[in-house]
């Protein structure tokens, strides 16, 4: 009898640190990212990017966007260029327990070309730490076509640019499996390959 009470105690203990710990930690869900600082290239309109590419972590050039939005031009701001916040999604990007985020970032030049920056980030330390980002492609060139959190990582279309059917505009898309493994975003298998609307196949 004694010894049941004892794993009894323990256990509550134990359950109490967990629910403790869960509310003394901050959720990513209460960064506010309409108003926030992200990582962000020195000369993002130098060239129209046709691919997607991963971003060192540690750049020192940034921008801030208030009320979720930052216009670089002060004489003509709604001509661009600009950077607005798009969407935010929830999930488990690193199986930490914690809700982590993927932010995208809409870049528009202030002509026909955009694309966008996006951010994963995890509040699994107590604050919000960049696990890693990334640049699409313009539009029918890897532009994002939808996007996807997994549990473990994350799921990521860009628009096929074999597919392309004007500058705006393409067919198909491509798919990217993306897990985290020690401490980075990896590609977990191949690419899949898909006509937009259609779900992918293998090519």
């Amino acid at each position: 009898m004694k010894l049941f009470m004892v794993h009894r105690l323990i256990l509550v203990l134990m359950l109490g640190t967990h629910v403790l710990n869960s509310q003394q930690r901050p959720e990513v869900r209460t960064i506010d990212f309409r108003n926030f600082t992200f990582p962000f290239p020195p000369n993002p309109g130098s060239r129209v990017p046709d691919d997607v590419r991963w971003m060192e972590t540690d750049v020192r050039t940034t921008v801030t966007l208030v009320n979720g939005r930052r216009d670089f031009s002060r004489s003509e701001p709604s001509r661009g260029p600009s950077v607005v916040l798009g969407q935010v999604y929830y999930g488990y990007l690193t199986m930490s327990g914690q809700l982590d985020a993927l932010v995208v970032l809409s870049y528009h030049t202030g002509g026909t070309a955009h694309w966008n920056y996006v951010y994963a980030y995890s509040m699994a330390s107590g604050n919000p730490r960049l696990l890693g980002w990334f640049q699409t492609g313009d539009r029918a060139h890897s532009g994002l076509y939808r996007l996807r959190v997994n549990n473990g990582g994350f799921t990521l279309d860009v628009f096929d640019p074999e597919k392309q059917e004007a500058d705006c505009c393409s067919a198909g898309f491509v798919r990217t499996k993306y897990l985290w493994r020690n401490g980075k975003f990896v590609p977990g298998g191949l690419p899949e390959f898909g006509r937009v609307e259609d779900e992918p196949k293998p090519r």
